[in-house]
């Protein structure tokens, strides 16, 4: 369980800095920027496991920048995670997502993206397809509440 909780930890982390790069600077400089990546010698399906080295080597090409980009991605995963953000600009972001990361596997959380869309508090929502719709228009939902008749 516990590796599966990882693999996803890290499936997770290269789904939030693709999003990030997409959001924050558009198709074409997130290419751009994978294409960096891999120059680095860094492949883009490794960018998870590898994930401070690919913080390097943004650092080198981009500057102080690139820190807005990683400032973002942890940002993106505690809320994926549905933690509370509890750090600043200025923290050490390294030390934040292994603080994560550990938190993560000890409790057994899901991101927000694995999770079942179907929770114990989902609304049943009829079938209004042809021949389904009701006979009468009604104006509120009332009557088809379980057990009342019409």
């Amino acid at each position: 369980m516990r590796s599966s909780l990882v693999e996803s930890f890290y499936g997770t982390l290269g789904y939030c800095f693709g999003k990030v790069l997409l959001e924050t600077l558009g198709p074409k400089v997130q290419a751009a920027v994978y294409d960096l990546i891999v120059r680095s010698g860094i492949r883009k399906e490794d960018i998870p496991n590898r994930f401070d080295d690919v913080v390097q080597a943004l650092t080198s090409t981009l500057g102080t920048s690139s820190r807005v980009i990683v400032h973002r991605t942890v940002v993106e995963m505690f809320k994926e995670y549905s933690q509370r953000l509890d750090f600043s600009y200025t923290d050490s972001l390294r030390d934040r997502l292994a603080l994560l990361k550990e938190a993560v596997v000890a409790n057994h959380v899901l991101p927000r993206r694995l999770r079942e869309d179907e929770t114990f508090d989902n609304v049943e929502k009829p079938d209004w397809s042809e021949g389904n719709a009701p006979s009468q228009g009604f104006s509120s939902f009332y009557p088809m509440k379980k057990g009342v008749k019409t």
